[in-house]
């Protein structure tokens, strides 16, 4: 099983400056800025490490791109990375946070029923009770099918042939979201929980 996981957007490179700027960036009145692509790096380092520590000799963990590169490659380079894999045992994994207005936690699909759905779920029910620790709603689809994951048109799952999920794990313009994204322990409870919805879709 190939894993593939996708830091979304850019990082900051070795001169301090955010490759993403001044998108998918917040700064509150006080000066606390998050950087949604840092989150994310962070998050696909952690979870990578979740599969190292937990090792399986038939899995394979891949990034598109390192959690140390701070590029901020295109959405075509991302998928046609996932897609020079084979289809059947392979996940796609992008890893974002969410801005405009909301709180807590989305995962996401392309349209229709595929087997993308079913590692939607099992990735949902895993981060669930962890959410609930920290007090953070978990979001789900409630226009189309009633599956806890929201269907998208995002390039990144229309375009790639395996199975994908996009997660979205807070909103980062949300000031509770924000400093929770800044907590180390956090991000790895997450993380974890990520880990643990992937390993049983894996194993169902």
């Amino acid at each position: 099983m190939n894993i593939i996981i996708d830091p979304g957007h850019g990082g900051i490179d070795e001169a301090g400056n955010y490759t993403t700027a001044p998108h998918k960036m917040f700064t509150f009145d006080d000066g606390l800025t998050i950087y949604e692509g840092e989150v994310n790096r962070k998050i696909a380092k952690n979870l990578s490490n979740n599969f190292l520590a937990n090792p399986d000799p038939k899995e394979k963990i891949l990034f598109t791109v390192k959690p140390h590169n701070s590029e901020d490659i295109s959405l075509k380079k991302r998928v046609d990375f996932a897609n020079k894999f084979n289809p059947k045992n392979t996940l796609f994994i992008p890893i974002h946070n969410n801005a405009g207005g909301g709180s807590g936690f989305e995962i996401y699909t392309s349209k229709g029923e595929t087997k993308s759905d079913k590692l939607a779920t099992e990735i949902y029910n895993a981060v669930k009770p962890t959410y609930k620790e920290y007090g953070l709603p978990m979001r789900k689809d409630t226009f189309t099918d009633g599956d806890v994951d929201k269907e998208s048109q995002f390039y990144v799952l229309r375009k790639t042939i395996c199975p994908a999920v996009l997660i979205e794990g807070a909103f980062f313009d949300n000031r509770k979201d924000a400093e929770l994204l800044k907590q180390d322990n956090f991000l790895k409870d997450l993380s974890f929980s990520i880990f643990y919805g992937i390993k049983n879709y894996i194993n169902k």
